[in-house]
């Protein structure tokens, strides 16, 4: 089913499209440099996110949280210019909390894996994981501790805790401009999401996009979508 002209809508979308651009005109960028821009990425892995902005805004100051430290140290020696690494999870509290670390590492949380799961393809009846304690922060405290004056980007991926990790920035939310976060809908983790619990916890914010969707081929509905939401009063 097809409704109005939305198809040749998404055609011309896609012949214009570019990540370079998308994330120029989400940001502000008049330039490719990004001079002057400041990206926090949360739940950084091993740098995927880290590598892709520093090749695409080579001048913009990023900050990287990971708590893993195998993952924190492959950050580490890519050596990137303008960049920040803070080994810890951002969650609504300062402190040291267990961090379930997966055998496949990026599906590592602060949550369990939820053995009962309906909607799982099979991964949750043969996980494997360690736990460490990690250090953890809220955002508030990291920006307080560190003089940040705005943050244009972040970037949250971090499997089921999204609601927490914003909570923590809820002193700080109007020095954002915008938020790229992944919500997950499924029940993967004995923790889950939703766009109602997320909006709750940004005030003054919109929904710029569905930037990236997960589906799941079992329930034939999503599993996670990353959503962007852009500060309607950002001033800076």
């Amino acid at each position: 089913m097809e409704c109005g002209e939305f198809s040749k809508r998404n055609e011309e979308y896609y012949k214009q499209f570019s990540k370079e651009l998308y994330f120029c005109k989400l940001l502000n960028i008049n330039n490719m440099s990004g001079e002057g821009k400041i990206i926090f990425d949360v739940g950084a892995h091993s740098g995927e996110s880290a590598i892709f902005f520093n090749q695409m805004f080579p001048k913009a100051k990023q900050y990287s949280f990971e708590p893993i430290p195998e993952m924190a140290e492959k950050i580490r020696q890519l050596d990137l210019d303008n960049h920040l690494l803070e080994q810890c999870a951002l969650s609504d509290f300062d402190g040291v909390e267990d961090f379930y670390i997966q055998d496949i590492t990026h599906l590592s949380s602060l949550h369990k894996i939820n053995k009962e799961s309906k909607q799982s393809l099979g991964y949750h009846r043969k996980e494997q994981h360690k736990v460490v304690k990690v250090n953890v922060l809220r955002g508030d405290t990291f920006i307080k501790e560190n003089q940040i004056s705005k943050i244009d980007l972040l970037k949250i991926d971090v499997q089921a805790n999204e609601i927490k990790t914003l909570k923590g920035f809820s002193k700080s939310i109007n020095l954002i401009n915008a938020v790229l976060v992944e919500v997950s809908f499924y029940d993967f983790y004995e923790n889950k999401s939703s766009i109602k619990l997320i909006e709750e916890q940004l005030p003054g914010f919109e929904i710029y996009d569905i930037y990236e969707v997960s589906k799941n081929p079992k329930t034939l509905g999503t599993d996670w979508a990353s959503i962007i939401y852009k500060n309607l009063h950002y001033k800076f």
